[in-house]
């Protein structure tokens, strides 16, 4: 072996030797994943949840009219692909001067197909009790106010929850004005849950269910923000909301509304409210890796942060046994509290027949 040879031996075999040395002590585990790598891992793999999904079986439902409560100000949350035959753009209300103020606009949903409805509120006693009292000099000029209003929608929907006790008889006879005063559009008139008739009610079926073309029933808020914790709206007390609205108003009247959110407690009687994505962006920070079920299919959830968190919500699941349940019960119109708070999963099993 001639001297260059040796040499070229002795530069290459140190290399060599390092890159054996190298490839036999490379490390094989991958890194270790980041916060928001887990988060994408486990929402991919859950179709959007936070946990592992109950399987649903069985056929979708469906109804006739399927309604949906929209905030003007988040359109962009609204899936216009949903099945929905009415949207309730959320809301016309009071100013200080008791007058008519930020109206909604029709033109703000223009490639949705079905019907608009604008939709009053107010969470003022006070301001309610001054433009319902006859007395008092505002109600005529509302009453104009809020017809010229709607004259761009298909329909109006009174979602007065704050009426004094005094102006029960105001606010029926209102109803009764604004149904003339908007001719042939629908009237819609929202309802606190009831599961028995209740003396001097200010919102009694009966009577609302003969003036108004429909009665959507606030099915939800069975727990609220000052309650105990517990579902916002557990399946066996839905059953009895729908039984009772079924014996005093018309069945092509109801309107079942279900919540596409849930609530949280810390403590006996602290509590937040949650849409779905944010149950799961909760669940994802605090490693909750699962649900419990309550007999109903709500979704139950119980961690610990600083303080113990215990919180119900409803997902596709529980959402599609109320469906189903109101579908038996022959109830043939649903609406949804509100668009856009929605697990995107559940529209896949709602289906509209226009022959219900």
């Amino acid at each position: 072996m001639t001297n260059r040879r040796k040499k070229l031996i002795i530069l290459i075999l140190p290399i060599f030797s390092a890159l054996l040395f190298a490839g036999g002590k490379k490390d094989k585990t991958p890194p270790p994943e980041t916060p928001q790598e887990r988060a994408e891992r486990i929402l991919a793999e859950n179709e959007g949840a936070a946990y592992l999904r109950e399987p649903i079986d069985g056929e979708h439902s469906s109804f006739g009219e399927v309604w949906g409560f929209a905030l003007q100000e988040r359109g962009e949350e609204i899936d216009l692909d949903a099945p929905l035959t009415d949207i309730a753009l959320f809301t016309a209300t009071l100013n200080n001067y008791a007058e008519l103020d930020a109206v909604p606009r029709r033109s703000s949903l223009p490639s949705f197909a079905g019907r608009v409805h604008l939709t009053f509120a107010c969470d003022s006693r006070a301001l309610v009790h001054f433009v319902l009292d006859k007395d008092l000099g505002f109600r005529k000029g509302f009453e104009t106010s809020l017809a010229e209003a709607a004259a761009d929608f298909d329909g109006l929907c009174i979602d007065m929850e704050y009426i004094p006790a005094r102006d029960r008889e105001n606010f029926l006879t209102f109803l009764r004005d604004m149904k003339k005063a908007i001719g042939g559009k629908i009237l819609s008139v929202c309802v606190p849950a009831r599961t028995r008739t209740i003396s001097d009610d200010i919102f009694p079926y009966k009577t609302i269910g003969e003036i108004a073309d429909r009665v959507i029933i606030m099915a939800y808020d069975e727990h609220w923000s000052t309650s105990r914790p517990g579902p916002v709206a557990s399946y066996a007390w839905c059953a009895n909301v729908a039984d009772y609205a079924l014996t005093v108003i018309p069945k092509e009247k109801i309107v079942m509304g279900l919540p596409f959110y849930g609530r949280t407690w810390t403590g006996e009687r602290h509590a937040g409210a949650w849409y779905f994505s944010g149950v799961n962006r909760k669940m994802l920070e605090n490693g909750v890796p699962k649900v419990e079920r309550d007999e109903g299919g709500v979704a139950k959830i119980n961690y610990t942060a600083t303080v113990n968190v215990t919180g119900y919500f409803d997902d596709t699941y529980s959402l599609v046994k109320k469906c189903r349940l109101y579908e038996e019960k022959k109830i043939n119109n649903i609406s949804f509290w509100r668009l856009g708070q929605e697990d995107k999963t559940f529209w896949q099993w709602i289906k509209i027949n226009p022959n219900k």
